[in-house]
């Protein structure tokens, strides 16, 4: 979908036609790091949460925080990118799962609580999968899940059954 053509959240209507349009919609703004039309498919009560680091981002500011935060965090480059690979919703339109790969290369501005962080310089590939709760075309509630040993300890093989 063309990045230029101003459509937003707004313009997509609650009926089948328009959660399909809703999911085009997300996914160009979620892989061309367009923060501010990602920003129209929230409002201000919804809420992201990353199951890994149990870090919650409730309304607009702290969400709009988080996107800038991840685009400052990492560089893509050379075919490196969010890449979705399983998106879907329910027959009724109320749930999104976004599934995706995220590759990159981790930039100085990488956030971090603890001194257990990737070094600038390194690329990292990380499955990640979005749940979602959408009400009337807009994302209620986010749940983020991803490995955060994959990016803390790469190349590090992790087995728990063997």
């Amino acid at each position: 979908m063309d990045t230029n053509s101003g459509a937003t959240a707004e313009s997509a209507k609650t009926d089948r036609h328009g959660v399909d349009t809703i999911l085009k919609l997300f996914t160009n703004a979620f892989t061309t790091d367009d923060i501010e039309t990602y920003m129209t498919f929230f409002v201000p009560e919804s809420e992201w949460k990353i199951m890994a680091t149990g870090e919650t981002f409730r309304g607009l500011d702290q969400i709009r925080q988080l996107a800038a935060r991840s685009v400052a965090a990492r560089k893509h480059s050379g075919g490196l990118g969010i890449k979705p690979f399983n998106v879907f919703t329910n027959a009724e339109g109320t749930k999104l799962v976004w599934e995706y790969v995220h590759t990159g290369v981790v930039t100085e501005d990488w956030p971090a609580s603890s001194a257990h962080r990737p070094a600038p310089g390194t690329k990292f590939e990380l499955p990640i999968l979005l749940m979602c709760e959408i009400r009337h075309g807009k994302l209620m509630k986010t749940r983020e899940y991803f490995d955060l040993l994959t990016l803390l300890e790469p190349d590090t093989p992790h087995r728990l059954y063997s």
